[in-house]
């Protein structure tokens, strides 16, 4: 299946910055299922639920903090046997929204993976709390996802009993050498 993108407006879950008071503004947003069923389509799930509980704070300086937790639960297709496979996704979140015109632009192609995480932008004075809850459901679920009791089968081939060596990569390629 081809995946679709989900554009960061696809949930409607972005604040424009004027509207966040002073102290701040706490949210508790769950999927509908017509957005639920885009978001299952672009990320090849067979179902999904969705639910973010978060709050946006001024931090000075037209930048923002959003922390909260996003909660899942999604449907995949088991990798061995395709059958359904249920997962709960919870992740917590703690993100910094700057101007776009603020955030440094990088000077190398250097990641620091013990610093702090790079800002988001604040895109036409808003955050896109949707954007990021769609990402952080994307990277945390399983790529390849298994049902607990399901093995893989492995056959052999004729070349490999043939020669009564242990299996091999290179087994079937032995079969291959022309006889001399």
């Amino acid at each position: 299946m081809t995946r679709l993108p989900l554009p960061h407006s696809t949930l409607g879950w972005d604040h424009a910055v004027a509207d966040i008071p002073a102290a701040g503004l706490s949210v508790q947003r769950t999927a509908e299922p017509g957005e639920c069923d885009r978001i299952a389509r672009a990320l090849d799930l067979l179902a999904c639920a969705l639910s973010l509980d978060y709050t946006i704070v001024p931090s000075g300086s037209g930048r923002y903090r959003l922390t909260g937790t996003l909660t899942a639960r999604v449907e995949q297709p088991c990798g061995v046997t395709l059958e359904p496979v249920t997962s709960t996704i919870e992740e917590r979140l703690d993100l910094r929204f700057w101007p776009a015109e603020d955030i440094p632009a990088p000077t190398s192609g250097e990641v620091d993976l013990d610093g702090e995480e790079d800002p988001e932008p604040i895109v036409e004075d808003r955050i896109g709390v949707g954007r990021v809850a769609f990402e952080c459901l994307a990277a945390a679920i399983d790529p390849f996802p298994r049902k607990p009791e399901a093995t893989l089968e492995r056959s052999s081939t004729g070349g490999e009993e043939a020669l009564g060596k242990a299996d091999s990569p290179f087994a079937v390629l032995a079969n291959l050498r022309p006889k001399a």
